[in-house]
């Protein structure tokens, strides 16, 4: 076989290979595969940080119109090391208090888990994460020091990222000058890192995998929101 005749061969694979990448992604169109509320809101006005922040805050609600009460929220808390049970009371709240997303639990023992949220690439500001944990986790003198996280993992500080690598600053985690000399000089506690394009898709997925088939409309929403997550 000639080098022509090679490079001829080659080039119909080529050409049939583009063709069938062709129809099946007008396929796709044809049936709203590429259809996402998200990238749309997107294009449109932008979805901020503390609007990612309310989404979050929607899907792991128990009084959310999603109408799975605290499922979510379980999966989330367990994938993050937060034991649960049964009869628990949480409040999830976003943007309040400077916090991006908090999840409290009132019953039956109190808890705090702290959501950073850096969707949109933000720098950490001047001791951040110290702050979080000082005027929300912090009750005693036995909480400043790490051996009382080990054993009490119902609190928790959890940095998300876009994607893997950004890590919180020492800036972040310094404590403030203007704070008592007692306290630690760092946060006693390690951040949960999680990446919206790993850990949160692998959430996403188990949330989706809990859903009955019929319930097309929360599995396309988490779906779609998974996908735009994916590029952040």
């Amino acid at each position: 076989m000639t080098k022509i005749q090679s490079y001829s061969i080659a080039l119909d694979t080529f050409v049939e290979i583009i063709n069938k990448i062709k129809k099946e992604r007008e396929r796709k169109t044809r049936v709203g595969e590429f259809v996402n509320v998200f990238i749309l809101w997107n294009r449109i006005s932008g979805i901020s940080e503390p609007t990612h922040s309310k989404i979050l805050a929607f899907i792991l609600s128990s009084d959310s119109m999603h109408g799975q009460g605290n499922l979510f929220l379980k999966l989330f808390l367990r994938r993050i090391g937060v034991d649960v049970t049964t009869n628990e009371e949480w409040v999830v709240t976003a943007e309040k208090g400077r916090v991006d997303v908090m999840l409290k639990r009132h019953f039956p023992h109190p808890s705090v888990v702290i959501i950073e949220n850096k969707s949109n690439w933000a720098n950490d500001q001047p001791n951040q994460l110290y702050r979080y944990w000082a005027q929300n986790i912090h009750r005693c003198e036995e909480d400043c020091y790490p051996g009382f996280y080990e054993n009490h993992t119902d609190y928790k500080i959890v940095y998300l990222i876009p994607t893997a690598g950004k890590i919180p600053s020492d800036n972040s985690t310094e404590k403030p000058i203007d704070y008592p000399i007692n306290l630690p000089n760092r946060i006693p506690m390690e951040p949960v890192i999680m990446a919206f394009d790993k850990e949160l898709l692998d959430w996403l997925d188990e949330c989706i995998a809990h859903l009955p088939s019929e319930n097309s409309p929360l599995i396309n929403l988490l779906n779609q929101y998974k996908e735009y997550c994916k590029h952040l």
